[in-house]
């Protein structure tokens, strides 16, 4: 089986896997699907560029799941609710891929805000009770998956994302991503 972003296989069937995650709005996911194609063209993978309805960068992975316990759901609803929602810019402006999972990715240019405001949600959610992948943190939006050859550190035309907002996603095997809650800031980044 092919590693996901996180580093483990794919869910089995039935599973589903918890996550919170920023979301590009739908304009800036077709500029994200033009830079993808510009890299693949430029740096074939042998993999699949992922669809731009998948484009997504995850904060904190909660876990698989046979079932979702709906307790678990209460808690990280109630663990965003806590959180106001980001307010700065991030720039997408390289690509990149992990060793040996077979993903590439499009990654951000240094933003001290980000991992600050992670660091708050997973306070958040600690206080919750909730279990948290410890991993390291490399804020990335997958683009591949499938590839064959490693992509090192690549520069891109540079992409401004203003974060208004962040999601809690499910994601079960063989289906698009459900958006659980959205919390959005009403007037965007300052």
């Amino acid at each position: 089986m092919q590693p996901d972003l996180l580093g483990t296989a794919p869910a089995p069937d039935g599973v589903q896997r918890l996550f919170f995650a920023l979301v590009p709005p739908a304009p800036l996911r077709a500029r994200i699907a033009d830079a993808a194609a510009a890299v693949e063209q430029a740096h074939p993978s042998g993999g699949r560029l992922l669809k731009p309805d998948r484009y997504h960068l995850t904060l904190h992975f909660l876990g698989d799941f046979d079932p979702l316990p709906p307790a678990l759901l209460a808690s990280a609803r109630a663990a965003g609710d806590a959180v106001a929602p980001p307010r700065f810019e991030l720039v997408l402006d390289h690509a990149g891929s992990f060793r040996g999972n077979g993903v590439r990715w499009l990654g951000t240019a240094p933003c001290d805000a980000l991992p600050a405001w992670r660091q708050a949600l997973g306070d958040v959610l600690a206080r919750q009770r909730l279990r948290l992948e410890r991993q390291g943190f490399v804020p990335h939006l997958t683009i591949v998956r499938g590839a064959r050859a490693p992509l090192a550190r690549t520069p891109i035309d540079p992409i401004r994302w203003p974060l208004d907002g962040f999601a809690l996603l499910l994601s079960r095997p063989g289906r698009p991503y459900e958006v659980l809650h959205a919390w959005r800031n009403a007037h965007g980044p300052d």
